[in-house]
């Protein structure tokens, strides 16, 4: 879910994502999505997909997707995202929160949003500017709605024994 700056997206995709030469990610993938009713209501979601064999099967594989994935909300204005992807052995789905919005959301939105996370046993991580979990999130709200098992959670780690965050 994009913040306010539509055009700054645009531009990364357009002008500046192909330069960076991402390995998982390439302009033409994501929704260009647009600014005009009736298609967006106060936030416009962004999407995109893409298909390869054997995707992230390994831990580095896994590391090197969200690294390029990471390095591309860092250029964008972005409240949170979502990536569900299927795996081998198991589907996943990751959630980013950039932690300035969310720092910065009146209401006390932050410190609810972390009692919320660790009342719900949710698995979660922090780096300098994100939130990084496992779930599927609301994409209006931001806020975990299906958490991982413990089930899902052991075949997490065992597909990424060593995961460690932030990468």
């Amino acid at each position: 879910m994009l913040g306010s700056d539509y055009k700054g997206f645009l531009d990364f995709v357009q002008h500046t994502m192909k330069d960076r030469n991402y390995y998982y990610f390439h302009p033409a993938i994501f929704s260009q999505a647009i600014q005009e009713a009736p298609y967006y209501y106060d936030d416009i979601l962004v999407s995109f997909g893409r298909t390869a064999k054997w995707f992230l099967d390994t831990e580095s594989k896994l590391h090197e997707f969200m690294l390029e994935f990471e390095d591309i909300l860092r250029h964008i204005d972005f409240q949170h995202a979502q990536i569900k992807m299927g795996g081998v052995y198991s589907d996943y789905s990751f959630f980013w929160l950039n932690k300035k919005k969310l720092i910065n959301q009146p209401g006390g939105s932050f410190k609810t949003m972390m009692d919320y996370l660790a009342e719900n046993k949710i698995r979660f991580f922090e780096s300098e500017d994100l939130y990084f979990g496992l779930g599927e999130i609301n994409l209006s709200t931001g806020w975990c709605e299906k958490r991982y098992d413990e089930d899902e959670l052991k075949s997490f780690d065992i597909q990424y024994p060593g995961f460690k965050y932030p990468i």
